[in-house]
């Protein structure tokens, strides 16, 4: 069965079950769709009542409906007047509580909080939170409309067995506008104007149409348009706009306008997709992704905890609970490093037409990326499903990284994700 355009242009050109998906839409109800992050034990542990010091934090869980994490947090930045550290960008579709730190003394008694944000104070820590303290998170899903029920069981005993391709799913790229990866490829190449081209013109027709209007005339001649002409939303753009248009060909300089959290996630989204195309042609050639056999990089799991990587010095037991690793590229990536993995990253960077190399950009080095390491398939635990009428509730628990549009798009095999809620 072949995947759609939209997953074949992000670099997941295979499903990993042969069984025709159950179909189905999701997100009918922003209900149907709730994620809650999972934290190590040791940050409750080290909670307490009162401030224990100068320089403590706060700790808060934020619950947001229908917003999306970034937008999130620089509502919650600007309350506080202070930095917000949290730990993972959640679906904006959603109901999603996650974790965040603030700094004791930006603390306030008082909060005027927007009716899509809830903040809940749940005690002091002496250190803010970091990627370490996350463990996964847990989903309730709710899949409606669903098509061929009858096919459930197969499915999901195949992905117990088999397991699903760890792909960086939709919300990576953009499920609408599936452009961050094609901007990150254009900085990654030095190719500052397209990256700079792209993020103001590029349109789908999935886009609402006053967004496309607008990207429409910022393609004829972007530097005749007034940035306060642009819609709300088209925030990025708008500074963009306005620094181009004080200096017209200093494009660096127009994308470092942009914040750096968002710059990153440029480049971090071409790695997501060379990422993506890399398990693709592994699965492709037949290669089991549930199995280790010798020089394969892989790890042990404790429940959805993917613990330190290590090298196979043989096939290992299918009975153990481990994972296959894959490399995620960057300026360190060595193929021989990742044992079956590794060529076919290094094919995918011999057809991208970038090396190893290009990850380090002098031009804005603090956008470079070393590279690193990923689960190849989704580590789950907990699948719990229950099917009503036409309804398929789905609970489970995934690992740090891990995406369930990956998961629920190897259920539902949708012939169009974007209407079909993702």
């Amino acid at each position: 069965m072949k995947p759609p355009t939209l997953d074949i242009s992000i670099g997941m050109t295979v499903y990993a079950t042969p069984y025709e998906g159950i179909g189905g839409r999701l997100r009918v109800k922003l209900e149907d769709f709730l994620v809650e992050e999972v934290l190590e034990d040791i940050v409750f542990k080290h909670i307490s009542e009162k401030p224990m010091k100068q320089g403590c934090y706060v700790l808060y869980s934020l619950t947001k409906r229908g917003l999306d994490t970034l937008h999130a947090v620089k509502i919650v930045e600007k309350i506080f007047g202070a930095r917000v550290n949290y730990l993972g960008i959640k679906d904006a579709d959603a109901i999603a509580s996650q974790y965040i730190t603030i700094p004791a003394d930006a603390e306030r008694s008082q909060l005027s909080l927007p009716d899509r944000i809830t903040l809940k104070k749940l005690g002091y820590l002496p250190y803010p939170l970091n990627r370490s303290h996350l463990i996964g998170n847990r989903f309730s899903i709710k899949i409606r409309e669903v098509e061929r029920r009858q096919n459930i069981p197969q499915i999901i005993d195949a992905v117990l067995k088999k397991g699903v391709p760890n792909y960086f799913g939709y919300q990576r790229f953009g499920s609408r506008r599936p452009v961050t990866h094609l901007i990150g490829r254009a900085l990654v190449k030095r190719r500052f104007d397209e990256a700079v081209n792209i993020l103001l013109t590029y349109t789908t027709k999935d886009e609402k149409d006053d967004i496309q209007q607008a990207r429409k005339i910022l393609s004829e001649n972007y530097l005749n348009a007034d940035p306060e002409d642009l819609p709300p939303t088209l925030d990025l753009e708008r500074q963009v706009l306005k620094s181009l248009r004080a200096q017209p060909n200093n494009y660096v300089r127009a994308l470092r306008s942009i914040p750096l959290r968002v710059r990153r996630l440029f480049v971090n989204a071409y790695q997501s997709y060379i990422f993506n195309r890399t398990l693709s042609k592994a699965i492709e050639d037949g290669e089991e992704l549930s199995s280790i056999y010798q020089s394969d990089l892989y790890a042990e799991v404790i429940g959805v905890k993917i613990l330190e990587a290590r090298r196979a010095e043989g096939k290992i037991d299918n009975s153990k609970k481990v994972v296959l690793l894959c490399p995620l590229v960057g300026y360190n990536f060595k193929e021989e490093d990742f044992g079956r993995l590794g060529q076919y990253a290094s094919k995918v960077l011999l057809e991208e037409e970038v090396s190893p190399r290009s990850f380090y950009i002098d031009e804005m080095p603090e956008l470079s990326v070393g590279g690193g390491v990923r689960a190849a398939t989704i580590v789950l635990t907990g699948l719990n499903t229950q099917i009503s009428e036409e309804v398929l509730s789905l609970e489970t628990t995934l690992g740090k990284g891990c995406y369930i549009t990956s998961l629920l798009r190897e259920v539902m095999k949708p012939q169009d994700p974007v209407k079909a809620g993702f």
